[in-house]
């Protein structure tokens, strides 16, 4: 058994990222905070076609203690969900994140999510630099940040090659179809563009990765 402050076999320690694959998708950051960790979740269930639908989010905090955060849900300021004390008041909600190696297991009886998004399950930690399911525009903008990206194909759903030094390392697909741009162009409109991360939304989510994916 792990002593306090540590994960079971896991020697970078606990801090990172966690994906969910399959059906659901979702993403666990997992943070410091003093004697505290902050548990943040997000994701929501595969819905038709490649958007992802039913988006939940959370905010916890808790001591970790032989390898299991037991957090109490705070109030936060999410992307599609916002929860205020009085809210948790009345409703509170805990989230327990139990460490296995590079794997953590996330439960918790929030019921703030859409109808069918449940963020309990099985996350595998994330390489950094990694590219998965459920990440964000925004994810991976401060990840990759001097990534570039080309616009290959805009129909009937965009798909966007990733370079790092002049090398391809993944082909995206996000869940905005051919509308993924910021400055309200269609993606059709500027196949063959290379663009940085800004020029697209920063809260479309990856539902599809090819090539160069961990």
């Amino acid at each position: 058994m792990a002593a306090a402050g540590t994960a079971d076999a896991t020697t970078q320690g606990p801090a990172g990222r966690y994906v969910m694959g399959g059906q659901r998708r979702g993403v666990l950051t997992l943070t410091p905070n003093g004697e505290t960790w902050r548990v943040s979740l997000s994701g929501g269930v595969l819905a038709d076609g490649a958007a992802t639908a039913a988006d939940c989010e959370l905010e916890a905090e808790g001591v970790l203690r032989n390898g299991r955060i037991e957090a109490k849900v705070v109030p936060f300021e999410g992307t599609n969900i916002s929860l205020g004390a009085a809210e948790l008041a009345a409703r509170p909600a805990k989230a327990e994140v139990i460490l296995n190696a590079e794997a953590a297991i996330v439960s918790t009886d929030f019921q703030g999510c859409g109808v069918g998004a449940d963020l309990s399950g099985r996350y595998a930690r994330q390489a950094p630099g990694a590219i998965s399911e459920g990440d964000s525009v925004a994810d991976l903008s401060a990840a990759l940040p001097d990534a570039r990206l080309t616009i290959l194909d805009g129909y009937p759903w965009a798909r966007f090659a990733v370079e790092r030094d002049g090398r391809r390392v993944a082909v995206l697909q996000f869940d905005g179809e051919n509308e993924e741009l910021a400055d309200g162009r269609n993606s059709q409109q500027a196949i063959g563009a290379q663009v940085g991360w800004s020029a697209l939304k920063q809260t479309l989510r990856v539902v599809k990765v090819e090539g160069g994916a961990s």
